[in-house]
């Protein structure tokens, strides 16, 4: 899984050197041969729900109401804020997550900051500190 995830974080890294096609073809990979159970025992907040894949790495913090999966891979370090929905989604290591935000097929890059509200997000690679939508600095990709 670990060389998976760096190959996906390499591409994303590098912008301007991918299409769309590979980063749908390595996010379906990921999803159908890599994420195949959950890791969910070592996170911090309250109750969460879960619909199963979904693989957390160490220090984890969720906030309320939080709806995680199916399907989601979320790195170290990361925060995911009160009222967040999330499914079929690489989140890489110490993102934030900010609240009442929907990611749906997404790759969300390592230190990523979404600080932001209300909004939702399908389809597309995340990268950045982004405080509104007009600061999304996204690839969008279509899934079928």
């Amino acid at each position: 899984m670990k060389g998976k995830l760096k190959e996906i974080e390499k591409l994303i890294n590098n912008l301007e050197l991918h299409s769309q096609s590979q980063i749908k073809e390595l996010l379906n990979g990921f999803f159908k041969n890599y994420l195949k159970r959950s890791k969910i025992d070592n996170f911090l907040g309250d109750y969460p729900t879960f619909i199963e894949p979904v693989y957390l790495e160490e220090n984890v913090k969720i906030g309320d109401d939080a709806l995680l999966g199916p399907k989601v891979y979320i790195g170290k370090n990361c925060e995911i804020k009160d009222y967040v929905e999330i499914s079929n989604t690489i989140i890489f290591d110490n993102a934030k997550i900010g609240e009442n935000i929907k990611l749906d097929n997404c790759i969300i890059g390592k230190n990523t900051t979404l600080n932001c509200t209300n909004i939702t997000i399908d389809n597309c690679v995340v990268i950045g500190d982004v405080k509104n939508k007009e600061e999304l600095y996204k690839i969008m990709f279509k899934f079928k």
